[in-house]
């Protein structure tokens, strides 16, 4: 294989790697187990949830809604907002286009890390904008006594000792600490020899015995 061949494969090959690093590091959180995604009573959002909650700790980035099933074709338009307790503060916002909704599925609300979270209350709101033609959508609210749960509205009506189908997720302070607890949790019900150092030594033995076959490969 030509010189010049062997390195365009090569950087294809690291690029497409790199790729995938930096989507895993995107998309890394660790949800609350504490919070239910379970489906309790159908919600029809007409013109707002807003949802008070207390994050357990620093690094909150991602906040998974449990939608009920909706007809919203031709689809619609979602706002997801976060604002301090006060609920006129704004801390994070996004818009999400959609097309269709299952109810067997979730939809993430994930948002640059707010470092100081910890014991913080936050205001959570969401509405939604159909296009013309669609319908309005749903989502699912259960009972829930958590102390961590502070208050629920929807459409202007307060409902007590429920919350929306939710679950914060965190991050740690870098990268290295989000691996060392994603270890941690594959390790938890993982033979000994695949937790903790056993475990890193495996995967990092592995990624570079891959490097190295594939650039005797490209370089051969």
């Amino acid at each position: 294989m030509p010189k010049k061949n062997k390195l365009v494969l090569s950087l294809i090959f690291f690029g497409l790697l790199s790729l995938i690093f930096f989507d895993l590091e995107k998309n890394l959180s660790f949800p609350d187990q504490n919070w239910s995604l379970e489906k309790g009573e159908k919600a029809k959002i007409s013109s707002e949830i807003v949802q008070k909650f207390q994050a357990d700790r620093d690094g909150l980035t991602r906040i998974k809604i449990l939608f009920g099933s909706s007809d919203v074709a031709p689809g619609g338009k979602f706002d997801f907002k976060i604002y301090q307790e006060n609920c006129q503060d704004i801390v994070r916002k996004t818009t999400l286009e959609i097309t269709s909704l299952d109810s067997e599925n979730t939809t993430d609300f994930i948002f640059s890390k707010i470092k100081n979270s910890k014991n913080k209350i936050f205001c959570f709101k969401l509405s939604y904008t159909q296009k013309k033609g669609g319908k309005k959508t749903n989502v699912f609210i259960n009972e829930n006594s958590m102390e961590q749960n502070k208050f629920l509205s929807v459409n202007g009506e307060e409902k007590k000792n429920q919350s929306l189908a939710m679950r914060p997720a965190y991050r740690n302070e870098n990268i290295f600490q989000d691996f060392i607890e994603l270890n941690q949790r594959i390790s938890q019900y993982k033979p000994f020899f695949l937790k903790h150092y056993f475990l890193w030594f495996i995967i990092i033995g592995f990624i570079i015995l891959s490097l190295t076959l594939i650039v005797m490969l490209i370089i051969l």
